[in-house]
Formats: C-alpha cells, structure tokens, sequence
C-alpha cells in the first residue's frame, strides 16, 4: 500500500471513530471531525512526498491508529436523564447497568456501544476474582 493510500485509509478509520464515538452529539461530532480534518491538513503542507519525511509519516499513521482505537474502544458519553446537574460531584456505577446515578438523584444515561471496552479489571484487582457488591465512586469535575 502507497503512503498516500496509508494516510487516507487512516484518515477514514479517524472519522468513523468519531461517529461511533460521538453519535447524537452534533457539537462534539463536528469539532472532533473538525480537529481531525484540521491536523490532517496541516501534515499535508508541513510534510512532502520527500523519503526524508517517511518516519514522520510513519509516526503520524500511528498515533492516527492509536486514538481511532481510543475514540472507538474507550469513549463512553453520558446523558443527563432527570434532575439538574448537582453541586455534589460524586456518583454511584452499577457495572450491570448502563447507568450511573449522582449522590444528588441526577441519573445520567451511559451510551456505550459493541465497539467499547468492557474489561474486567483483572490486572488492576490485582487477580481478585469475587465480584459481589461492586460499585465505584467517580469524581465528576465540572
């Protein structure tokens, strides 16, 4: 494959991650697409078809690879579904559900999709295997 062919293909894997990821968020959407459209056409005039820019090119393919896997696989957005927004910023993970709830009754709708990662933890549990009763805490920062 031409490294023409390697920039376009990469280029498309981008934006399809960012509708897998951002879907039914049009601001989000827009400016991911923006943003990506924007660095891609500043590696087109910063860069030549000159061999001495291969690696360059090469390192650009593969941070392009590596965010297109983080966009698809790690992004999950959340919908407020009841109650304003709550000063508190702590809320409640139920892993069995695709929902979370703030200390403040706020609900918020967790819109996650084949594509996202759903590990389970092992390496960070440090090989604990029981999983009764499992809740998180997460910091919300406004």
């Amino acid at each position: 494959m031409s490294r023409r062919q390697q920039v376009l293909s990469s280029y498309r894997s981008l934006l399809r991650a960012t509708r897998i990821a951002f879907n039914g968020d049009h601001r989000v959407f827009t400016a991911a697409r923006q943003q990506v459209r924007q660095g891609y056409e500043a590696g087109r005039t910063e860069l030549s078809a000159d061999p001495k820019h291969y690696e360059e090119v090469d390192k650009r393919l593969e941070h392009a690879s590596g965010v297109a896997l983080l966009l698809r696989s790690n992004i999950v957005q959340g919908e407020l579904q009841s109650g304003n927004l709550s000063k508190k910023n702590m809320a409640m993970v139920d892993p069995s559900h695709s929902s979370v709830q703030s200390e403040g009754g706020d609900v918020y709708k967790l819109r996650i999709h084949k594509h996202t990662e759903l590990g389970d933890n092992e390496a960070v549990k440090g090989g604990k295997s029981n999983l009764a009763g499992t809740s998180k805490k997460i910091r919300w920062s406004n």
